[in-house]
């Protein structure tokens, strides 16, 4: 199972990052929007199961992170995206209103909100299967 960053500064998302190389998820980056819908698109007919999408390239205000967001679910519209955001959850939810994103990482993740994020990416997706494909390897 594979997750996609896209981030201009991956390395801030190291720690968040954990959970999930433990959990078997493989990790893509990507450091501009059009490159990670390039990856996106190239990963068809099998995307990753998840999209970290950070505020930078001018995403911090709504309108330009929803239409980065819309952009992506009209790449693969079973990716779950997760926004990396300064914003309060609320703030960020109110925004992006019915686009189904899962709630947000700080913009300074700390490994427990990776765990959070985990728990929260498994109750959607089977989470276990990441584990086995990555002992599979």
């Amino acid at each position: 199972m594979e997750l996609l960053l896209i981030s201009a500064d991956p390395a801030r998302m190291d720690c968040a990052l954990r959970p999930f190389v433990r959990s078997g998820f493989g990790v893509q980056k990507a450091p501009t929007l059009a490159e990670g819908l390039e990856k996106l698109k190239a990963s068809l007919p099998h995307p990753p199961a998840l999209v970290l999408l950070d505020e930078g390239e001018g995403r911090r205000g709504d309108g330009a992170m929803r239409s980065a967001v819309m952009q992506i679910l009209a790449v693969s519209a079973f990716t779950y995206v997760c926004a990396i955001s300064s914003r309060s959850a609320e703030e960020l939810h109110d925004a992006m209103e019915g686009l189904g994103m899962l709630s947000p990482l700080p913009a300074e993740p700390a490994e427990a909100d990776g765990e959070a994020l985990l728990q929260r990416l498994a109750r959607f997706v089977p989470i276990g299967q990441a584990k086995k494909a990555g002992a599979a390897s």
